[in-house]
């Protein structure tokens, strides 16, 4: 049997869910399977669902990739993922031929591999155009994308300030204050700015979710602002600075162009946590955050999947891959591609992460902020941190400097974790500190920090340091937002 997903805890780690683990567990008899079968290239099965014919569920292992006939958005389905537990028990027989159903879609994934192969072939073998054409016409290209952002931008700021005159309490009791802000992130779709558009909607989610939403808001409100200003003076900004910009509005690059133009890093990589977000539309957002353990650089690998299709690749949280990533242009990059040599590290020779890797992770924070104020998210680790509840809120212990003739200290951070989540990370780690990962939000004060998964340091010689390899404990499976 191939090795790709053979355990149970490697299957479980691409659930997007608690709710998908549990269901995935409940179809976990063979008995509900009329059909399966794998081979090395493939897994397939037909469960028995509530209607008469029963929902198609093939995985194509060389991904791995998911697909299911049932309506299901989410990805993996719990079919999917209940297959996939089957197999990894033992209880799916190895056939010499898949059925038509399946050969028909590993064929398509296969052409449509061919076909990308054979354009890119293409292109390398085309006689190079001429450069000063080729720039004309991008440059024509983005003046009048430009020309369309900015509009869209000057008409968000005037709807800003019309918003702060009045009053951002207000909002809250306007009947048709949500109809404004969807037809405002409208109007940043129109503008090409659709990066603008998912923080309108997200920010609009602030409007009287808790006593002091409106200075939430108003924090939103100032980086849009600082948007604002520069699109306005995008003629005068460096190149990197420029870059950070057009990816904050939502400016797509192609996979030659970044490339091209980006940075290339070859590392052991390991994936640190995983979230998903629902936007409209059934479009699925998923974030894969990778730590560098050489570089000690932080790559995030940003995908979308539509209509339930599912996404090309898959990722295994707490697992290790070795090859190149290239970062996108900007400084302090974080989103990146993943390079043609990236390949996922066998069961056992994971490469290790350690609290010494780290670094002083407030140190980078602040130095990525800094470098580019726009950047939608903020990875955050912290070595050795709790968890503790106060007055309906959920908080993580930061361990504070020791200074001297003062006893060591710890610094309340608030978090973002639901608390089923959160009680359950506190029974595996029995209450004690554990390197925490997540994603890092701006706003008053301090912020807040949205947990994604947690680690604890493995003896080693029954001693546990900085040098202990960090062992993945918790991914937080409650978010589908």
């Amino acid at each position: 049997m191939s090795r790709v997903l053979a355990t149970e805890a490697e299957v479980l780690a691409l659930s997007p869910d608690a709710a998908s683990s549990k269901a995935a567990k409940g179809l976990q008899s063979i008995s509900k399977w009329p059909t399966t079968g794998s081979n090395e290239a493939a897994v397939w099965g037909e469960c028995q669902g509530s209607g008469s014919k029963p929902y198609q569920t093939q995985v194509d292992l060389s991904g791995p990739a998911f697909k299911c006939s049932c309506p299901s958005r989410k990805f993996p389905c719990k079919h999917g993922l209940a297959l996939m537990l089957l197999r990894a028990a033992g209880q799916v027989p190895e056939a010499a031929e898949p059925p038509e159903w399946v050969n028909a879609w590993l064929g398509g994934r296969q052409e449509k591999a061919e076909k990308k192969e054979a354009k890119a072939a293409a292109i390398a073998a085309a006689p190079p155009p001429d450069p000063e054409v080729l720039a004309k016409q991008q440059a024509k290209r983005d003046d009048k994308r430009w020309d369309k952002v900015s509009a869209g931008m000057q008409e968000l700021s005037l709807w800003m300030q019309d918003m702060v005159r009045t009053g951002l309490a207000n909002q809250a009791g306007d009947a048709q204050a949500c109809q404004h802000w969807y037809t405002m992130a409208a109007r940043m779709v129109d503008a090409q700015a659709t990066g603008m558009a998912a923080r309108i909607k997200e920010a609009w989610e602030l409007v009287d979710s808790h006593p002091n939403w409106a200075r939430d808001l108003l924090v939103q409100l100032g980086h849009w602002q600082l948007l604002v200003e520069a699109v306005e003076r995008r003629d005068s900004l460096p190149a990197e600075v420029k870059a950070d910009v057009m990816a904050a509005l939502g400016w797509s690059m192609d996979k030659v162009e970044v490339q091209a133009q980006g940075h290339a890093v070859t590392d052991r990589w390991r994936v640190a946590g995983m979230r998903m977000i629902e936007r409209e539309g059934r479009l699925l957002e998923r974030r894969v955050w990778l730590q560098g353990l050489q570089s000690g650089r932080m790559a995030l690998m940003l995908d979308y999947a539509q209509g339930g299709r599912g996404f090309e690749t898959a990722w295994v949280q707490g697992a290790s891959y070795r090859g190149t990533v290239h970062f996108y242009p900007g400084q302090a990059a974080l989103r990146a591609l993943a390079g043609s040599d990236l390949q996922r590290l066998e069961s056992g020779v994971e490469a290790s992460l350690t609290s010494a890797m780290l670094g002083d992770s407030l140190l980078q924070l602040s130095q990525r902020i800094a470098a580019n104020p726009v950047q939608f998210a903020q990875p955050l680790w912290c070595a050795q941190a709790g968890l503790n509840y106060v007055d309906g809120q959920w908080f993580a212990s930061w361990p504070q400097p020791q200074e001297a003739g003062q006893d060591h200290s710890l610094a309340p951070v608030p978090v973002v974790v639901s608390d089923d989540q959160a009680w359950r990370l506190l029974a595996l780690s029995g209450g004690a500190p554990v390197a925490l990962f997540g994603e890092w939000e701006a706003g008053p004060q301090i912020g807040r920090w949205r947990l994604l998964s947690a680690w604890l340091p493995a003896e080693q010689g029954g001693v546990v340091d900085a040098l202990s390899p960090l062992i993945p404990i918790w991914q937080n499976r409650g978010e589908m937002l």
